[in-house]
């Protein structure tokens, strides 16, 4: 192997370290994301996972891209669409690949009264009348269920139109 031919293939390399670069930097300049997310549209574009990895490290050490941030921004984001903190603790650790306690520290720093964002959601959808039925009260549970609230939540909203 000649002298040249060696250093083109470095500065190849070079050139295909930097198109990952600016692949990732798409990517964040859209709306943050987890590693986990970065790693998986990363590789899923065919990056070899090596590189991938060392960019990844890189870019959260020079602060480009935080699991902290992402994590407070996708909290906010669940919040306006009213979901509750089952569901947005399941989406983060299952789907987005956030550490479990990361989550619960942004969770506890948003101090969200959940018994009362269950209480806005259901009055939003179903208004102030309590069901008329056990059909129609099986329905407002499992919607409330979908979205994210516990069991304790929802029967303390539906007792309150009881009584």
């Amino acid at each position: 192997m000649s002298k040249s031919s060696g250093v083109s293939q470095d500065a190849s390399q070079n050139s295909d370290k930097q198109t990952l670069k600016d692949a990732a930097f798409r990517l964040l300049t859209r709306r943050e994301h987890s590693q986990f997310e970065l790693r998986h549209k990363l590789t899923q574009k065919g990056w070899p996972d090596a590189d991938v990895d060392e960019l990844i490290q890189e870019l959260a050490t020079k602060g480009w891209q935080s699991d902290e941030r992402f994590i407070g921004s996708f909290i906010r984001e669940k919040l306006m669409q009213g979901q509750g903190r089952i569901k947005i603790v399941a989406q983060a650790t299952q789907q987005r690949g956030v550490d479990r306690q990361l989550v619960e520290a942004a969770l506890a720093e948003h101090s969200v009264d959940w018994q009362q964002r269950c209480r806005e959601l259901h009055q939003r959808k179903f208004g102030e009348r309590p069901p008329v039925d056990r059909k129609e009260w099986s329905k407002r549970v499992r919607y409330l269920q979908q979205r994210g609230f516990s069991g304790d939540q929802i029967f303390a909203v539906l007792g309150e139109l009881e009584s």
